[in-house]
């Protein structure tokens, strides 16, 4: 169980440093690409700026998530803190929602009479960006997999990529043919490109609050194996949550036989599940049935 603490808080550790550095790049192009959308009068960059802002939101509320999943657990709190993880990842998902809805609506109002663009600008701001945006990509790359928050800052990361990439296509298009109607043709596409991969991480983490079944677990195979391990009769009760990224929990009722002993089921049900499930903090509670006084099948 120490042994699963130590990564989770190792891993934290690591994140932390590499959202820092990702919180320079991504303030430091906000800055720029905002006071560029005003001079170009793009929405495309206002857009990518707005981005930026929710990255910047997103990296801020991600560290300070890690600072209070790092504090010990007490008496008010067993688990700790580790949940603030999810609440911070919880908010960067709704304000990206909100901020792409409202892009969508400012793209519609646009389509219908386009302003001129200033689109050399616009190009040199979107080649920096798209620069800056695969260097943040890379940092936290390893690292999004193990954490929400995490995740959703290389979410928001990726949108922006995306945007930057949108952004140098549409600079050289008006460039060349003047046709400004693409700045919010863009615009609307970045909104689209991000909501549905947003959408997927708020319904994460709904789920973690919820306390629901983690997706990349099979509670019918669980009890299956369980219910393999010799002189296990029944199980029932089962319970599967998530406390935090990569640290899910598990309570269950088992049934076995009155006549085996319950150390070694206990010792090879907590294996199976570490093992098998990558579940290390469990809750088993044992109750026994006589069964060979009726025959091998009676408890069946």
């Amino acid at each position: 169980m120490a042994h699963g603490h130590s990564h989770t808080i190792d891993r934290r550790e690591e994140s932390k440093g590499r959202l820092v550095f990702v919180l320079g790049l991504s303030s430091s192009y906000m800055i720029v690409v905002a006071i560029a959308s005003f001079y170009t009068h793009s929405l495309a960059l206002l857009a990518d700026a707005g981005h930026m802002l929710s990255d910047v939101g997103a990296l801020i509320l991600a560290l300070i998530a890690i600072w209070f999943a790092s504090r010990p657990a007490d008496s008010a709190r067993t688990y700790g803190y580790y949940r603030t993880e999810i609440l911070a990842g919880l908010i960067n998902c709704v304000v990206l929602v909100g901020l792409s809805l409202y892009i969508l609506w400012e793209a519609w109002n646009r389509f219908f009479s386009p302003p001129e663009i200033h689109s050399g600008p616009m190009l040199a701001v979107a080649i920096f960006g798209l620069i800056v945006n695969l260097i943040s990509m890379r940092v936290l790359g390893n690292m999004s997999g193990h954490t929400v928050n995490v995740k959703a800052a290389y979410l928001e990361v990726f949108g922006d990529m995306l945007a930057s990439l949108g952004l140098v296509i549409a600079s050289v298009v008006m460039m060349y043919t003047k046709w400004y109607l693409i700045d919010p043709i863009v615009s609307g596409l970045i909104g689209f490109l991000i909501l549905p991969r947003t959408w997927i991480l708020l319904a994460e983490c709904i789920n973690i609050l919820m306390e629901g079944t983690p997706g990349h677990i099979d509670l019918g195979k669980m009890r299956e194996e369980m219910l393999a391990v010799a002189g296990v009769v029944e199980v029932h009760d089962i319970h599967v949550w998530t406390i935090t990224s990569g640290m899910d929990a598990m309570s269950a009722h088992v049934t076995t036989d009155k006549d085996v002993a319950q150390d070694p089921i206990l010792t090879q049900i907590t294996h199976l599940l570490q093992h098998d499930f990558n579940i290390n903090h469990t809750t088993i509670q044992v109750e026994q049935v006589e069964c060979k006084r009726h025959g091998p099948d009676s408890c069946k």
